[in-house]
């Protein structure tokens, strides 16, 4: 059995072309010990972002080019996820995103498989949007914390178990 790897990522938008991630969050479950582990890092993405995006992602250009840029932790990141299942919210945004930042690094995703959890949420509520305030409701979890990466991240698992209604280690 695999370890899980939950991963959220942000952007400086929404067109993988000319955008660049920002901040990858990521929580290592081990299978066997059911222990976390954390990955969180910010990126410098080598260009402005204008005044909404900003105001959206809860990050500033100041505070962004003191990060550093992602090709000097890819490799820390890629380590981290070796050999795991990785499981996300909208997989096919998020995957556009690191495939592109890895293929300008000159490196690819190695055999992970990947969930989505909203495929999850589909199969639960299939009439539904699912977006994360709707599963929050419908799940009766509480959400009381600004939208993060790393909020994210965290309370993905919990997430994921309830939409399943069992344990998350049952995912296949």
């Amino acid at each position: 059995m695999s370890d899980y790897v939950y991963i959220s990522i942000e952007t400086t938008g929404l067109e993988v072309k000319e955008e660049r991630i920002v901040e990858i969050a990521a929580q290592k479950i081990d299978s066997k010990t059911k222990l976390r582990t954390l990955f969180h890092q910010y990126f410098n993405p080598q260009k402005e972002i204008d005044a909404s995006t900003s105001g959206i992602i809860n990050l500033t250009n100041s505070f962004l080019k003191e990060c550093p840029i992602i090709n000097e932790q890819i490799d820390i990141f890629l380590e981290f996820i070796k050999g795991c299942d990785l499981i996300m919210r909208n997989k096919p945004f998020v995957m556009k995103f690191l495939d592109k930042e890895l293929h300008l690094v000159k490196k690819i995703l190695t055999s992970n498989k990947t969930i989505d959890a909203q495929d999850l949420a589909r199969v639960r509520f299939p009439n539904e949007i699912n977006s994360l305030d709707f599963l929050f409701r419908a799940l009766n979890l509480e959400k009381n914390i600004t939208k993060t990466c790393l909020h994210e991240v965290i309370l993905l698992p919990l997430l994921v178990e309830k939409i399943q209604d069992h344990d998350i280690h049952q995912i296949n």
